[in-house]
């Protein structure tokens, strides 16, 4: 039984509660009988049940979990956090200490051998005095969200797993559950991405002449300028692009995605922007995300925190933060417009506050 008020909670194991019977089982056959062997059992079990409850409680009470590292998981997997814990108790260590991380307390009397609801699990094997460590502690899939908090419930039956004794606590930190990756649509995305990467290839125009170095390819040499002199003072070309260095800016229409009608199609567009993001960071290429009042957010990290942190279906009507957004960018950037059916790319727009938009060719 779980006491709100002092934050603890008590149920004898299995093992307990088979041990009770037997003691019990033993007063009834002594008080018959008058057996002093029996008298002594009972005494003695009883003592055993005892001398458990107040251990534990001594142990229970000096440790804590302090919080769990940062950490960055996908929506739909399952994956491992890094859970801090001490032992505040000058002279005496722990052992077999369990921890749970659940919504609610068990109400059961009988503390069940596996909780419901469980999102993970990690044990603490020794804990010496006075100190703390990092202990793998194993999650199961989450919904996609940013988390800075995880209710733990810490449990144990040391010293001879007769009871059992836990509590509650709120373990802090940061967990950030990005959107899932669709497969499908990566693979798609990313062939036709090198597929017109490679078509801006010949597109470049000759800028000047530099001087060669044994480390640049002799495919560019300028061997007009170059005939009669030694190696060292060859000249070669260099070819420039205006989208040479280009990026890519993922637009979306909000206010469609927005009025989505079910809760899988809203997470699926999600979905499909984290997708087109992943593809980009892949490719090293710059990323910008245009929001609905047409400010931006560049990078792989901010987009995908922005994408973790959008609010549930429910609330998708709510004002949408972005912290990190920018009014005015600079660079050349590939369009790419991003649907619930797919994507289509666009044109190449020059965004640089000095000089006029330029629009290049459609990819």
């Amino acid at each position: 039984m779980y006491y709100r008020t002092v934050n603890r909670g008590l149920a004898f194991s299995k093992a307990g509660i088979y041990s009770l019977a037997a003691v019990f089982l033993s007063g009834l056959i002594a008080i018959n009988t008058g057996t002093n062997a029996l008298f002594l059992f009972l005494a003695s079990g009883l003592s055993l049940i005892l001398v458990s409850g107040l251990l534990s409680e001594s142990a229970i009470r000096s440790y804590e979990v302090r919080g769990f590292l940062q950490h960055t998981a996908e929506a739909g997997k399952p994956f491992d956090i890094a859970l801090i814990v001490e032992n505040t108790n000058r002279h005496i260590p722990i052992y077999g200490f369990e921890n749970y991380a659940i919504d609610n307390a068990p109400r059961s009397l009988i503390f069940p051998v596996r909780l419901k609801n469980c999102q993970g699990q990690g044990n603490v094997m020794v804990l010496p005095p006075k100190s703390s460590k990092t202990i793998g502690f194993h999650m199961e899939a989450m919904p996609r969200g940013l988390h800075k908090s995880i209710r733990i419930l810490q449990r144990t039956n040391f010293p001879f797993g007769l009871i059992d004794k836990f509590k509650m606590s709120e373990s802090r930190g940061y967990l950030t559950i990005l959107p899932a990756i669709l497969p499908d649509l990566y693979e798609e995305l990313r062939r036709d991405y090198r597929k017109r990467v490679a078509a801006q290839d010949d597109e470049r125009e000759f800028y000047c002449h530099k001087p060669h170095t044994i480390n640049d390819s002799a495919r560019y040499i300028d061997w007009r300028k170059s005939a009669g002199k030694q190696q060292r003072n060859w000249v070669q070309k260099e070819y420039r692009s205006e989208v040479a260095e280009f990026g890519i800016m993922i637009t979306v229409d909000w206010g469609r995605m927005r009025a989505l009608a079910t809760a899988e199609a809203y997470e699926r567009m999600i979905s499909v922007i984290r997708t087109a993001a992943e593809v980009i960071k892949d490719a090293s290429r710059d990323l910008v995300l245009m929001h609905e009042d047409r400010s931006y957010t560049s990078g792989y990290e901010p987009v995908a925190h922005f994408l973790a942190a959008l609010p549930e279906f429910e609330n998708r009507r709510d004002p949408w933060e972005t912290p990190e957004a920018k009014k005015e960018i600079k660079g050349v950037f590939l369009q790419l417009a991003l649907e619930m059916d797919g994507y289509k790319w666009g044109e190449y727009v020059s965004h640089d506050p000095r000089a006029p938009h330029r629009r290049g060719k459609t990819a």
